[in-house]
């Protein structure tokens, strides 16, 4: 059942970075970050209060997973923690895709795994077997071939500031990840996977607000914003994924190891498959070897 759910959540994410690129297109990135943290905060909030003001209704089975448990004034900065990093690596992300062909966004943001995996072995001094540093090498092979293949569409990756901000933004998520780790194992009080991320949504968006209401407002006539329902795709499925994908990682029978990888490179199909039919990106065949490599790096490095 683990595995059906993590190619569910894996699908969903794929068609999440899909109306991504369709949302911010033309469009004011921060408003439509504002507004999809808002809806995914409005989808976790009730879950909040429900734990606050009638937690008996979370006893027993698999209704004790979608509890949220009260967190001390420390925990919380925790989270807050990973929010500013998260929401670091959105505007970056969000800028580079406005920019970027999805096909190239979709294999180099595949990129993250490699990294996480570099820096759970710089901080955490986590042994990596040869076959990890195998899947390493091929990440940064794979990101050179892109580069090659980004040329014949004009875009230079070394002087190209949307590139830098993809590779960006890739830093900032493999860093939440291993922070992610942090707050799961290494902090005196864990928190539940499922407490971690209502808390982080909310906070995303009060952040998001700050943003909106600070930065974008006072200049609204020089970004304009376009609603697109999009934005409201974008929110339902990267929550639904969420918490499809906590589900699946909660079952005693999942392959924790194995998981990474489907979601991985089901997303990355997903969104690259519909780059060349939806979108109409050119210069597909010099991406195929990258796309394959990245592929490849990703079992290397889940094995």
């Amino acid at each position: 059942m683990w595995v059906v759910l993590s190619l569910i959540s894996a699908v969903l994410l794929g068609f999440y970075d899909i109306f991504k690129k369709q949302t911010v297109v033309n469009n004011a990135i921060i408003p439509v970050l504002f507004y999809s943290t808002l809806i995914s905060g409005l989808m976790f909030l009730p879950f909040v209060l429900l734990s606050h003001y009638k937690p008996y209704i979370f006893t027993g089975g698999f209704m004790e997973k979608l509890y949220i448990e009260p967190l001390t004034f420390q925990q919380h900065l925790f989270i807050l923690g990973k929010t500013a990093l998260i929401l670091a690596s959105w505007m970056f992300s969000y800028s580079a895709m406005k920019h970027l062909p999805i096909t190239v966004v979709g294999p180099v943001n595949q990129l993250r795994p490699a990294i996480s995996v570099v820096l759970l072995f710089l901080i955490f001094q986590e042994k990596l077997t040869v076959i990890q540093w195998v899947g390493v090498v091929l990440a940064i092979v794979s990101f050179y071939l892109m580069n090659r293949s980004g040329k014949l569409e004009g875009i230079q990756f070394k002087s190209n500031k949307w590139v830098y901000m993809l590779l960006g933004s890739a830093i900032l998520v493999a860093l939440s990840g291993v922070y992610d780790k942090f707050l799961l194992s290494y902090i005196e009080k864990p928190m539940s996977p499922m407490t971690i991320q209502a808390w982080y949504t909310i906070y995303d968006f009060l952040m998001m607000a700050v943003l909106f209401l600070l930065i974008w407002l006072p200049k609204r006539k020089k970004q304009p914003f376009e609603w697109r329902w999009g934005i409201v795709a974008m929110a339902v499925f990267v929550t639904v994924a969420d918490v499809i994908y906590l589900t699946g990682l909660k079952q005693d029978a999942a392959v924790v190891v194995l998981i990474p990888l489907i979601l991985y490179g089901v997303r990355l199909i997903v969104s690259f498959v519909y780059g060349i039919f939806g979108f109409k990106e050119v210069n597909i065949k010099s991406k195929i070897i990258p796309l394959l490599m990245v592929l490849a790096a990703l079992v290397c490095l889940c094995i």
